[in-house]
């Protein structure tokens, strides 16, 4: 198979998943379309999809390893918690 055979063997592949709704986020689980996700490939098999909302919030790195591919991923802005006051009842201590 050439490289552009190979390449477009890869593109079916992930239209007929995405058709199925079997493209999920690996971050947040989500299930979305080919085209709001991002997809890594290694010798034709689809290794890690991140959607594009959790590619607009975090720092996303692939490295290549032995055994395979190695993902890191770092959230772009701290995440804010926010904390109410526990109402109190008059009377009570």
């Amino acid at each position: 198979m050439t490289p552009g055979q190979l390449q477009r063997a890869w593109v079916l592949q992930a239209q007929a998943d995405a058709e199925r709704g079997v493209l999920e986020c690996r971050m947040c689980h989500r299930r979305g379309p080919l085209e709001e996700t991002t997809t890594l490939w290694r010798n034709g098999l689809l290794v890690f999809s991140l959607c594009d909302r959790c590619a607009a919030s975090h720092d996303v790195v692939f490295s290549p390893t032995p055994a395979g591919v190695e993902v890191r991923a770092r959230r772009r802005s701290p995440v804010e918690l926010v904390a109410q006051e526990v109402p109190r009842v008059p009377g009570r201590r």
